[in-house]
């Protein structure tokens, strides 16, 4: 039995990279709808792509035609691309089948906030980060992914949910942990000055929650996380409350395992 939101949140997925997961993705939609589906950024990874870093799987397809299924009279379907995917920003204001393209979008809630929804690549321009330090954390956090493939390989042989290295990792690196704070901060700063109650974004692949206030406005920060190590989406109630879904779920054991090879 499916669960139904009024809306979902996903971001990240990287289609085309070797760590994207779009069996477990698939596996996520078959099991939770919403009336409306917000795509937040980096879907697809075309810098992989083009760079001939990637690798495209039969699972990236089947993935893609389910979302291309998604869409019903009931529900709308809205991708708002990221960095990895910028080319599609030129495609803001149309549609692809079911699903339409825009820059960035207002989401009402059932309780009357607005929130932004935007893919979160722009607050990271507001952020001083050393390039040196940039680029060796960026290496450390994909060989980490590498590590992850085969560690959820035992895990899943021992029937135990999905574990995440590099999240349990940088939640405890002082430095990295600074950086994703200040992003947030950032993220909440522009947000509170644009007038939004709120912004749900992606990124920085650390799904959360956090409540707090700009100039005396409370505001509302949401962040999708990832689908290619934390496995998580926002979801909005029926009510209008926010919360993360863990897809905690294993996929096949060949699955990973052709991931494992191919890197």
């Amino acid at each position: 039995m499916s669960n139904r939101y009024r809306a979902l949140w996903i971001s990240d997925v990287h289609l085309g990279s070797r760590d994207s997961e779009p069996q477990r993705l698939a596996d996520f939609l078959a099991q939770n709808s919403a009336d409306t589906v917000y795509l937040v950024g980096d879907i697809f990874d075309m810098k992989a792509l083009s760079q001939g870093k990637g690798s495209w799987c039969e699972a990236s397809t089947l993935l893609l035609g389910m979302l291309s299924e998604l869409g019903n009279p009931t529900r709308e379907i809205i991708y708002v691309p990221g960095n990895h995917d910028a080319p599609m920003r030129s495609w803001a204001g149309k549609r692809l089948g079911n699903i339409r393209v825009e820059r960035e979008w207002t989401h009402t809630t059932a309780d009357g906030k607005r929130f932004l929804v935007t893919h979160g690549d722009q607050f990271e321009h507001h952020i001083q980060i050393n390039p040196v330090s940039y680029h060796l954390g960026d290496q450390s956090y994909y060989l980490m992914l590498r590590f992850n493939r085969w560690i959820n390989y035992w895990r899943s042989r021992l029937d135990l949910p999905w574990w995440s290295l590099a999240n349990h990792v940088k939640n405890r690196v002082n430095a990295a942990r600074k950086m994703m704070e200040k992003f947030e901060d950032v993220a909440i700063r522009e947000t509170g000055r644009r007038g939004f109650d709120g912004v749900i974004c992606g990124h920085i692949h650390r799904a959360g929650i956090r409540y707090s206030a700009y100039q005396g406005q409370a505001l509302t920060y949401a962040n999708c996380g990832d689908w290619v190590d934390s496995m998580t989406a926002v979801v909005e109630q029926h009510n209008g409350a926010m919360d993360i879904l863990h897809w905690h779920r294993i996929p096949k054991i060949a699955h990973i395992m052709t991931q494992a090879v191919a890197a």
